[in-house]
């Protein structure tokens, strides 16, 4: 309201200044008489008008032929003028004109002139920062290492470029194997640039790397931040690094520190069967062999895995065979389904020497072709057990040869198979281990430790055999 009141004000006061302006010129005789310098000069009306003109014209003129003394000035001095932009625009449009040829060069796999163009570009452009991202290329083909690290060193003093700098440096430092230093590059990458994926991901695996179990979980929970991790993902990576920190504590002597960190571990995620092995071990420590038994048990429910039924029986070694196998109802009663729950009940029966027990508790497995060559290798000590011959015997061990093999840790990334550990050995993925078989068929690829050799002997009768290195004695599963 206020500003269309202003324009109302300044339009009519314009009309008003016309409307005065006619007025004085109608009264008027038509001339203007000018006195100046003691003489009167007199000048109608179009020759005032054009004496206006002139002088306008020449002020004009004189303002400018100032300001072009004064950029010239500035420019000699070095200042920022108008003429120097000019010469600037001139010279960066010919820079990136020489740019492009050396890209295409470099395009084209002729880096000798695509170096050199490089080079002669930085005469013309301002930032360097471009030829130098650009030549890092041709670098790395001619595998000049020294000019990129003084490159990446460059561009860490250019603050736009400073975390690209930083990271390539990273790389090189990694590829020669120094790690510690890479580390603290990283550190400082971070700090520029805290909410950056990639860089948090090159962070905490080299905290890995390390064994910065503390640093790695910080890490973790920032990396989840940024971008959210599937909740079971994410509890099972926290569980780990909790365990690793266990380990660490254990091994500096700490062992009710270590008590602590590995209970969180299990809350966190009660399937990581080293963690709940490790757990137990250290409350049968402190005298707490029932919370180790629900230790195991807990892991259990998730993943029945032989090495928890080996530690659920260490810890009572010199229990009799039927206490034994009360015990482990315990396991017995979770998961009575899962191949493991079947197969663990079979040695049990086995150890018992109740034949059609351990018969019928891996009947159906075979039936339904869910049998592995542990599978197969108990029923050939149930058939020698019971008495069965040599044929018969040897008939289910030559099945148990050629049968897909039990579960294993296998990565989930590159399917590379090894004893667990939180970093896979041959890809170097976090938490990618997983208990499971093999996708494809591994026909006549068991190794003798699954299926070790059934002793037969004339005058034996109890079987005597091993599966997946766990006895079958009066002390071990």
């Amino acid at each position: 309201m206020i500003w269309v009141f202003i324009k109302a004000i300044f339009f009519f006061s314009i009309a008003i200044a016309l409307a005065v302006a006619f007025n004085f010129v109608k009264d008027t005789d038509g001339t203007f008489t000018i006195d100046f310098l003691n003489r009167e000069y007199q000048l109608s009306f179009i020759s005032f008008f054009a004496l206006i003109l002139a002088l306008l014209f020449v002020a004009l003129m004189i303002n400018i032929a100032l300001k072009f003394l004064w950029s010239l000035i500035g420019f000699l001095r070095g200042d920022d003028t108008a003429l120097k932009r000019f010469f600037e625009k001139r010279s960066e449009r010919k820079g990136q004109s020489i740019l492009i040829s050396a890209y295409t060069a470099s395009f084209e796999g002729d880096h000798e002139r695509a170096l050199s163009e490089i080079k002669r570009s930085k005469k013309y452009l301002k930032s360097k920062s471009l030829p130098n991202i650009l030549s890092l290329s041709s670098y790395d083909a001619k595998g000049n290492v020294a000019k990129q690290e003084e490159i990446f060193q460059e561009l860490i003093r250019d603050k736009t470029t400073r975390s690209m700098g930083l990271f390539g440096l990273i790389k090189m430092k990694l590829t020669e194997g120094n790690t510690s230093l890479a580390l603290k590059l990283t550190e400082r990458l971070i700090k520029l640039k805290p909410r950056n994926l990639s860089f948090n991901k090159t962070f905490f695996n080299l905290q890995l790397t390390e064994g910065d179990w503390d640093g790695a979980l910080t890490s973790y929970k920032n990396i989840n931040k940024i971008k959210r991790i599937d909740k079971e993902t994410y509890s099972k990576g926290e569980s780990i690094l909790l365990f690793q920190k266990a380990k660490e504590l254990r091994s500096d002597g700490k062992t009710l520190d270590a008590l602590k960190m590995s209970r969180q571990s299990l809350k966190k995620y009660a399937g990581l069967v080293p963690n709940s092995i490790f757990l137990s071990e250290l409350e049968v420590l402190e005298g707490q062999k029932k919370k180790a038994e629900t230790v195991l048990l807990s892991t259990w429910k998730v993943i029945p895995h032989p090495d928890v039924a080996k530690k659920f029986a260490e810890i009572e070694a010199n229990e009799s065979v039927d206490d034994r196998v009360e015990r482990f109802k315990k396991i017995l009663n979770v998961k009575k389904t899962d191949v493991e729950t079947k197969t663990l009940k079979a040695e049990l029966n086995i150890l018992s020497e109740n034949f059609p027990e351990a018969r019928r508790a891996i009947s159906d497995l075979i039936e339904t072709d869910q049998a592995n060559a542990k599978v197969y290798t108990l029923m050939a000590a149930i058939e020698k057990g019971v008495g069965s011959s040599d044929a018969v015997v040897k008939g289910w061990l030559a099945k148990a040869v050629t049968a897909k093999r039990s579960k294993r840790w296998i990565c989930s990334n590159c399917d590379s198979q090894s004893e667990w550990e939180p970093v896979c050995k041959k890809c170097g993925e976090f938490s990618t281990l997983e208990w499971r078989e093999e996708r494809y068929e591994n026909l006549g690829g068991n190794d003798q430790s699954e299926i070790l050799p059934l002793i037969i002997g004339e005058n034996n009768y109890s079987p005597d055999i091993q599966v997946d290195k766990v006895e079958i004695d009066g002390n071990k599963v």
